[in-house]
C-alpha cells in the first residue's frame, strides 16, 4: 500500500545513493580547493615555490576530474566501496607529500590537511582499515623524509622532520580511536532511528487488519483534499459500513467478527488502485480514498467492492 503520509522520490534507490556519494565528493573537492589555497598563501611567504605549486594544482585538478568522471558515468559502482573512498584518501595524502617533499616549510599545512583527510575517510571506512591507510601514509612520510635527507644531507630539516613524523605517529592512534567511538555513537543513532521510524510505521496500521487506522487516515484526506483543490483534480471518499456485523458478533463470537472483519480487509485491498488509499475508520468502519476520482467512477468502483 502507498504511504499516505510521505511523498516517494522520484529517482530510485540507486540513483539517490549514487547523487549522495557524488555530493559527497563535491564536498571532498571544496576541502583540496581550500588546501590549494592555503599553499597560495605560502607562496607569497616564499614558502613554496612556484612551480611546486602549479604541479600541486594540475595533480588536483586532474584528480577532481578522474573521480568526477567515474561517479557521473558510474564506473564507481564496479568497486566493493562505490564511494572509492580509499583511493580518494590516498590521492589526497600523496598529493601532500608530493608538496611537502618538494617544498619543506609546508609541513604545518600538511599536519592539519593529513587529519582533515582522515577525517573525511572516518565517515566511510571502518576503524581498522583507517588504521592500516594511516600506517601505509606514515611510511609514505617516512620514505620522504629519508629520501631528502639522501639528497641534501641537511641535519637541521632532518630533525624538523622526524619531530612532525612523531607528532603525526603519536596522535594518529588516538584520532583512530576517537573516530572509532564516533562510528559506534552513529550506528547506534542510526539503529534508534530505524526502530523509531518502525514504531511510526506500527503506530498508522490497525493492529487486527494490517490496513490504515484512523489517525493516519484522517492525515491521508486533508493532504488528499489540499492535493485536490491545489490541482483541480476530482476527489471521492467511500465510506464503508458492514450490514449486520453487530448481529453477527451476537450470534457467533468476537473471532469470528474479527476474522471478518481480517477477509473483507484483505478483499478490498486487493481490489484497489496503485493511488488509492484503503484504511479502517473504527468498528465495521472502513474508509477508501480516491483520488483523481469523479463521482461516477467512486460509485462504480463502490458498488465493485459490495458485490
Amino acid at each position: 500500500m502507498r504511504d499516505p503520509i510521505s511523498e516517494t522520490s522520484s529517482a530510485t534507490h540507486g540513483e539517490f545513493k549514487q547523487q549522495l556519494r557524488l555530493r559527497r565528493f563535491l564536498q571532498a573537492s571544496i576541502f583540496s580547493a581550500l588546501y590549494l589555497l592555503v599553499l597560495t598563501i605560502f607562496y607569497t611567504q616564499n614558502k613554496i615555490d612556484r612551480e611546486t605549486l602549479v604541479e600541486a594544482c594540475a595533480i588536483v585538478a586532474a584528480a577532481i576530474v578522474g573521480f568526477f568522471i567515474a561517479f557521473r558515468q558510474g564506473l564507481n559502482l564496479r568497486f566493493t566501496d562505490p564511494s572509492l573512498t580509499v583511493f580518494q584518501l590516498l590521492a589526497a595524502v600523496f598529493t601532500m607529500l608530493f608538496v611537502v617533499y618538494r617544498a619543506p616549510d609546508t609541513r604545518l599545512v600538511f599536519t592539519a590537511f593529513f587529519f582533515v583527510a582522515f577525517m573525511f575517510g572516518m565517515l566511510r571506512c571502518s576503524s581498522t582499515k583507517l588504521a592500516v591507510l594511516g600506517l601505509v601514509s606514515l611510511a609514505a612520510l617516512a620514505m620522504v623524509i629519508w629520501r631528502r635527507y639522501g639528497d641534501n644531507h641537511d641535519g637541521e630539516m632532518l630533525r624538523l622532520d622526524m619531530l612532525q613524523f612523531v607528532v603525526i605517529a603519536i596522535t594518529f592512534p588516538w584520532f583512530v580511536f576517537i573516530g572509532g567511538r564516533v562510528k559506534r555513537l552513529q550506528r547506534d543513532l542510526l539503529e534508534v532511528n530505524i526502530k523509531l521510524e518502525d514504531i511510526e510505521e506500527k503506530a498508522r496500521h490497525d493492529d487486527l487488519t494490517g490496513v490504515y487506522n484512523r489517525r493516519a487516515l484522517m492525515i491521508a484526506m486533508e493532504e488528499s483534499k489540499q492535493r485536490a483543490n491545489a490541482s483541480g483534480e476530482p476527489l471521492s471518499i467511500c465510506v464503508i459500513d458492514l450490514d449486520l456485523f453487530k448481529r453477527y458478533n451476537d450470534e457467533f463470537d468476537h473471532l469470528s467478527g474479527d476474522r471478518v472483519l481480517q477477509t473483507f480487509a484483505q478483499a478490498a485491498r486487493d481490489g484497489l488502485r496503485s493511488t488509492d488509499i484503503f484504511g479502517r475508520y473504527g468498528g465495521d468502519e472502513f474508509v477508501q480514498i480516491l483520488p483523481h476520482t469523479a463521482l461516477a467512477g467512486a460509485v462504480l468502483d463502490a458498488e465493485r467492492l459490495r458485490n
